[in-house]
């Protein structure tokens, strides 16, 4: 679907903040929609089928332009799933002597918001694939168009609250500022919620968590 540009939400947005200017506004549009993609994980993506090199247990993830790999809800290699744990386990997960462990993966990590990183390091050729959280770059253009369509008014709350916070600016409101950040915040649960109802989307977190 196409990018909906940062102008679309701006209906929602100014009549609540006179005076505040349209480059400021969507600054923090950028900033509210990255967050609420984070937090009620509604952009989903499918990663490709990939494959492990021997002796490799660093892969970059390939994601759409304009977005960052926020997490990952699923992951398996060879048809089996694996375990998503934190970066600093891994330093618990070496030999004796401070090597590396080698074998077929069963957990893996996020490494610098971009790849995955595989324990043990893969030994041989072996596939892996699964399914990621996105969130859009800061420098992103907008949203997808199904994020605006369904959630728009969520992140126009989250940016109103946002600049209503800001002090001793003519459009300064602590009144403003709570009543959209309740709103946001339910939103956000709401998404968030919808998603319980899904039949084999998503899989409980197994193990360690980020």
């Amino acid at each position: 679907m196409a990018t909906t540009i940062w102008t679309s939400f701006y209906p929602y947005v100014q009549p609540y903040l006179p005076g505040c200017p349209e480059i400021v506004i969507e600054a923090h549009l950028q900033e509210t929609a990255a967050d609420f993609c984070a937090d009620s994980e509604v952009w989903r993506y499918t990663l490709d089928t990939d494959y492990t090199s021997a002796n490799t247990r660093d892969y970059e993830i390939d994601v759409p332009t304009g977005s960052l790999l926020e997490s990952i809800l699923f992951l398996q290699v060879n048809g089996i799933p694996i375990t998503h744990v934190s970066e600093r386990h891994f330093n618990m997960m070496t030999n004796a002597d401070g090597t590396e462990i080698k074998g077929t993966p069963t957990y893996f990590s996020i490494f610098e918001d971009a790849s995955i990183r595989f324990y043990p390091t893969p030994s041989s050729k072996l596939t892996f694939n699964g399914l990621a959280v996105l969130k859009p770059k800061l420098s992103a253009t907008g949203v997808e168009g199904f994020i605006f369509d369904a959630h728009s008014r969520a992140i126009a709350s989250g940016t109103i609250a946002k600049l209503a916070e800001i002090p001793g600016k003519e459009w300064s409101s602590p009144d403003l500022a709570m009543q959209h950040r309740v709103m946001y915040e339910r939103c956000i649960a709401k998404a968030k919620g919808r998603d319980t109802r899904r039949v084999n989307l998503r899989v409980a977190s197994m193990g360690f968590a980020d």
